[in-house]
């Protein structure tokens, strides 16, 4: 059975993939960087995993080795990511890969540094001589976990953004079902998706699901750049991802992040999962 490498393979979007992986049987190997995330994904069922540095072509050449798939998910605004992406497609032509998906961004024609980089790997994939195919899904309804407590018990929604923009919110669990399925099954080659979520939805629009869903006030609150410095500061973000992530947030506000459901619903087969159902899925415990 040939084997599937996913990087980023211990990030959130990296382990609800290789969870639908496992469930359709697929040998994988995990390109991670920590002991303790290998020894947690063998866990999960991982074949086998590489311990390296996505930013050293000999551990990419090494984790290569026997692999007739790819899935390449960079680590989150990774200020090389477009150096990487291409070190990595270079390296799968050269050693014979048969299929290289990659994870994008909706949108990757926007005017925002993250967006743009993997605008470059997109364009260095296209490029290649590899069969590929281009995942490019919206803002993640998964947001919402981080700041749950405050919305739960405090009843603020709170973003760095305008509370009106709106965004095609996905279920992460969807998109991890699609990817499983772009990588497994038939007819998918040289595609590129938009994987965007069912509604059109701005934090007053999630608000009001909340108030409805949690039987009490639930406020929208747009919080501003510095507050979003203050804190990403007093947390330890590193300062070009600050930067990073306060020109997405203006970008948002001005824009919001909007795309087409289409292609996720013929993916799923199926009506992508809504807000109110994912809330009540993932953070309130109902089936």
């Amino acid at each position: 059975m040939s084997i599937i490498l996913v990087t980023g393979a211990s990030g959130r979007t990296g382990r609800r993939v290789i969870s639908q992986l496992i469930a359709r049987r697929q040998r994988i190997r995990a390109f991670v960087r920590r002991p303790e995330a290998a020894q947690e994904l063998l866990a999960m069922g991982v074949n086998d995993c590489f311990l390296g540095n996505l930013e050293r072509d000999d551990d990419l050449r090494s984790a290569l080795r026997d692999v007739s798939g790819v899935l390449h998910i960079c680590p989150p605004m990774h200020p090389d990511e477009d150096k990487i992406a291409a070190a990595m497609i270079a390296l799968c032509e050269a050693q014979g890969v048969e299929r290289f998906v990659l994870y994008s961004v909706l949108h990757p024609l926007a005017d925002v540094p993250h967006h743009r980089r993997k605008l470059a790997a997109e364009h260095a994939l296209i490029n290649s001589s590899l069969a590929y195919t281009i995942l490019q899904p919206c803002r993640y309804m998964q947001h919402l976990n981080a700041i749950w407590p405050q919305v739960r018990d405090a009843g603020r929604h709170a973003m760095p953004f305008s509370s009106t923009a709106r965004f095609s919110l996905v279920d992460l669990h969807d998109l991890a079902e699609a990817t499983a399925r772009v990588l497994v099954e038939p007819g998918h080659d040289y595609a590129t998706y938009q994987l965007a979520g069912p509604a059109r939805l701005s934090m007053e629009d999630c608000a009001s699901t909340l108030t409805d869903l949690l039987g009490r006030e639930v406020t929208a609150i747009a919080r501003s750049d510095e507050e979003f410095r203050r804190d990403a500061q007093a947390a330890g973000m590193p300062a070009t991802r600050i930067e990073t992530m306060s020109v997405m947030n203006a970008h948002y506000t001005a824009h919001g992040l909007s795309g087409n459901a289409n292609a996720l619903r013929w993916l799923l087969g199926r009506e992508p999962t809504t807000f109110a159902a994912f809330v009540k899925r993932e953070l309130m415990g109902e089936a």
